[in-house]
């Protein structure tokens, strides 16, 4: 089974009116949802506008040809702008993808990896003679 690594990590969205969306607890937090899987990160007091989350969340039984990841984000219980979706199918197997989840204001940040599917990166061939530390040696 295929297992996808989703990192929030950070999030800035200073240029929101907090008043005109009833806001009144300044805590933010983000919902991923894949196929029947959903997970949240913890609420983070965000006084500032731009909270740091730091937490990584594992979905497994991964279908990337067929499932999107969606991302939410939510001040207190209300959502802010509207979820988002990625596709998982352009994803390279092992890297680290960055996508930025738009929100009313600013973004969230999310890291993606692909942990067991998706395209393998090239190998750079290397330059005949070897590299420039081989010449030092």
């Amino acid at each position: 089974m295929s297992k996808l690594e989703v990192t929030v990590t950070a999030a800035n969205f200073k240029r929101i009116d907090l008043k005109a969306y009833g806001v009144v607890t300044k805590e933010a937090w983000v919902k991923l949802t894949l196929g029947e899987q959903e997970k949240s990160t913890t609420r983070v007091a965000c006084p500032t506008l731009d909270p740091i989350f730091e937490q990584t969340f594992v979905f497994e039984g991964v279908d990337p040809e067929n499932q999107k990841l969606t991302a939410t984000f939510f001040l207190g219980d209300h959502q802010i702008g509207q979820p988002t979706d990625y596709i998982l199918n352009s994803l390279a197997k092992g890297k680290l993808t960055y996508k930025g989840l738009p929100v009313i204001g600013g973004k969230v940040d999310l890291m993606l990896r692909a942990l067991d599917f998706g395209k393998e990166e090239e190998k750079k061939e290397e330059e005949e003679g070897g590299d420039f530390f081989d010449y030092l040696s």
